[in-house]
């Protein structure tokens, strides 16, 4: 307690309160109706908090201490802000339903009762020591509300109020973690500096998320932002403290806070009123969602995707846009980069992915820049990445380049295994004998960068070079009159290096064995299984017996 103080007469106590003397019954019932109206007990927090900003405070300190001696909890909630004198305190803080907010909507306790909250706590007494305009008051309840008025020696900055309620110990270190939950929970956005503890408590007003976005008009500020794991929130305010929240959100994948002074809680603080002033809010909601936000989101795309190396947000970017960008939404942005470093845009994306001409290949491959030498698109997107599901018109479309198409590389000199001189005319004669439709055998790589051919034996594209579709180089026409490929066949496949040793005692047997390696991916069927069979079994009749 601050020391210093003279008893004035209690003549002038109001009746809302009482003074010494009982109060009349209805007016004690209703006051014991507003006192636990709160569906928290520990909402006094907010209403002592809401009503030091609403003096003007810059600063508001919540603390609490344990008194052991006579085991008492003190609560302190010390403001700065303009104080009361005594008209103040006759007619507005003893005196219920009177309040000069009602008409400033600047200042949210328009019910006039915030302070009576206290009670809630059932606390032993509360002490409002207060200063303004050289008058210096304390105003003592005790706990039965009953009051009196005593006029300090001293002055204060402000007001600072403390409540006293014994009980145990162990009670009151349960009542200091629940206190602190109380104070961040309803009042960490407030206009001011809040400690509790000591400890600044009070927080920016913002949405954990990478890509969030603003909008402010007079007495409403928004935020909303996109949060990495896809969870929603909504979280509604005024003057910094909570009316309202909750996970749910009425944008999905969307998380926001409105902080509005055209919005006002219930009677009883747990919620939010939902009248046209709240559908407004919502309305302004929407607006930033839908432009603000969503223009954050392609901004950030075209910034990041444009790095090198790309940025680390660039998944979550891709996996938002996919579910926030609605069809032909953002068409001349350029969120994607090719192997080569140019930038497509997302119409251009589009387009060609309905025209089947649209690939993913990262790093650059020779069968990537082969696929754009040819006019198609290539873009720099890493197997198992977001990207292509950046909108729905690509969702499935960009397809690995190296998976689809093959483009065997030419060998150095000098780099075939041993015993390739003998396997090579073996199979050469073997599918001439088949009927295959083979212009020649040659050696080349298959395990060049991008590549989904390396684990195959043999391939009949094109030509060396050539850019030939995967599907159809696995087979050959076997037919006198069909256009004749190459064989090429996988130098460095473990199969064809064992084949090549094997062709130095018998040749018909790894020929007959690489070419059915081959032709099992294509249309083998056990009749041209037989067939291709006896064929090695008599060419190897007729090299034995000319031997």
């Amino acid at each position: 307690m601050v020391g210093g103080s003279r008893r004035t007469p209690r003549s002038s106590t109001a009746a809302a309160y009482a003074d010494a003397s009982p109060a009349a019954p209805d007016a004690a019932d209703a006051l014991e109706t507003l006192v636990h109206q709160f569906a928290d007990p520990l909402s006094f927090y907010r209403e002592l908090i809401q009503n030091a900003i609403d003096a003007g405070s810059l600063q508001v300190d919540v603390a609490l201490e344990y008194r052991e001696p006579d085991g008492v909890s003190v609560i302190r909630v010390d403001d700065f802000g303009e104080g009361m004198d005594r008209q103040i305190i006759d007619t507005k803080l003893t005196r219920l339903f009177s309040s000069t907010k009602d008409d400033d909507l600047t200042k949210i306790g328009r019910f006039g009762i915030g302070f009576v909250s206290v009670f809630a706590l059932r606390p032993d007494a509360v002490c409002v020591d207060t200063s303004r305009g050289g008058e210096s008051w304390r105003v003592l309840f005790r706990h039965d509300r009953s009051f009196e008025r005593i006029v300090r020696d001293t002055p204060v900055d402000g007001t600072k109020i403390a409540i006293f309620k014994t009980q145990p110990r162990a009670e009151h270190d349960a009542l200091v973690g629940r206190s602190r939950q109380a104070v961040v929970r309803w009042a960490r956005y407030v206009k001011a500096e809040l400690r509790f503890q000591g400890e600044k408590v009070d927080e920016p007003f913002d949405i954990a998320a990478p890509c969030t976005a603003r909008a402010e008009e007079q007495g409403t500020e928004i935020v909303a932002g996109y949060p990495e794991d896809g969870s929603t929130f909504a979280g509604f305010y005024n003057g910094g403290l909570t009316l309202f929240e909750e996970s749910k959100s009425p944008f999905p994948g969307v998380a926001f806070r409105i902080n509005s002074r055209w919005l006002e809680h219930t009677l009883t603080r747990d919620n939010v009123i939902r009248d046209a002033a709240f559908d407004k809010a919502l309305a302004l909601v929407r607006r930033l969602v839908e432009g603000p936000l969503r223009t954050c989101l392609l901004d950030r795309l075209e910034a990041e995707s444009s790095a090198d190396p790309p940025g680390p947000q660039l998944d979550y970017l891709y996996r938002t846009a996919a579910r926030q960008v609605p069809w032909k939404v953002g068409n001349g942005r350029r969120i994607f980069r090719t192997p080569a470093g140019s930038r497509p845009t997302l119409g251009e994306c589009r387009r060609a992915a309905e025209q089947n001409k649209l690939y993913r290949d990262d790093p650059r491959s020779p069968v990537g820049a082969a696929l754009e030498r040819e006019g198609n698109f290539v873009l720099a997107l890493a197997p198992g990445s977001t990207g292509e599901a950046a909108c729905p018109s690509l969702a499935g479309r960009a397809i690995a380049a190296g998976d689809e198409w093959c483009l065997p590389q030419a060998m150095e000199a000098g780099g075939e295994p041993a015993g390739w001189p003998l396997l090579r005319p073996a199979v050469a004669r073997l599918l001439e004998s088949f009927r295959a439709a083979v212009s020649e055998i040659v050696l080349a790589r298959f395990d060049y960068p991008g590549s989904g051919i390396a684990q195959r034996v043999a391939l009949a594209p094109r030509g060396i070079g050539k850019l030939t579709r995967t599907a159809e180089a696995c087979r050959l026409e076997a037919s006198w009159r069909s256009r004749r490929r190459p064989l090429v066949v996988n130098a460095d496949h473990p199969a064809v290096r064992r084949l090549a040793a094997l062709a130095a005692s018998e040749p018909e047997l790894a020929a007959y064995l690489l070419a059915k390696l081959f032709l099992l991916h294509g249309s083998l069927d056990p009749d041209g299984n037989s067939r291709l069979t006896a064929l090695a079994l008599e060419e190897r009749w007729r090299r034995r017996r000319s031997a």
